[in-house]
């Protein structure tokens, strides 16, 4: 993907930011004021980057790779109970999404119940205070209750 792509804040103002292999090169304060970059990388002390700064594509995926595994490790130290491929693969984007720590903790606690019937409708309103992770939400659920990736926009 290559254009630009509108970034919402708090304040319901927004910022247009370019986009480069699918991948948002400069730092940006995300909805919650928090510096992100590439797809969704909470930036951390130890990147060494600042809001404006511009980075490559290669450290964008380089840090995506890193915070999926991140994600993955978290879902596999807490979740339990067995799942198929398409469950695992929605709980790492739900905690890609929510955070690793206490949200891989939680959904774990709901996934470890063993209620693959009911799952589905928590995932829906799973930390969503943000009206625009609503749509988000509804996909993940519908990614673990029936396997159907969908990545349309």
């Amino acid at each position: 993907m290559e254009g630009t792509t509108r970034i919402f804040r708090a304040d319901h103002s927004h910022v247009d930011v370019p986009v480069s292999g699918g991948m948002i090169l400069v730092v940006y304060r995300d909805d919650r004021g928090n510096p992100t970059v590439g797809c969704g990388h909470l930036v951390l002390p130890e990147d060494n980057l600042q809001v404006g700064q511009t980075i490559t594509v290669a450290r964008a995926r380089d840090l995506l790779e890193k915070d999926l595994k991140r994600m993955e490790g978290a879902i596999n130290r807490n979740v339990r109970v067995p799942l198929h491929q398409y469950e695992y693969d929605a709980l790492v984007s739900i905690c890609f999404n929510a955070g690793g720590g206490a949200a891989a903790i939680e959904i774990a606690g709901r996934v470890n119940q063993g209620d693959y019937q009911n799952i589905a409708e928590y995932i829906t309103t799973f930390r969503c205070r943000n009206p625009r992770l609503r749509q988000r939400r509804i996909t993940e659920a519908r990614f673990f209750a029936q396997g159907i990736y969908d990545a349309t926009h």
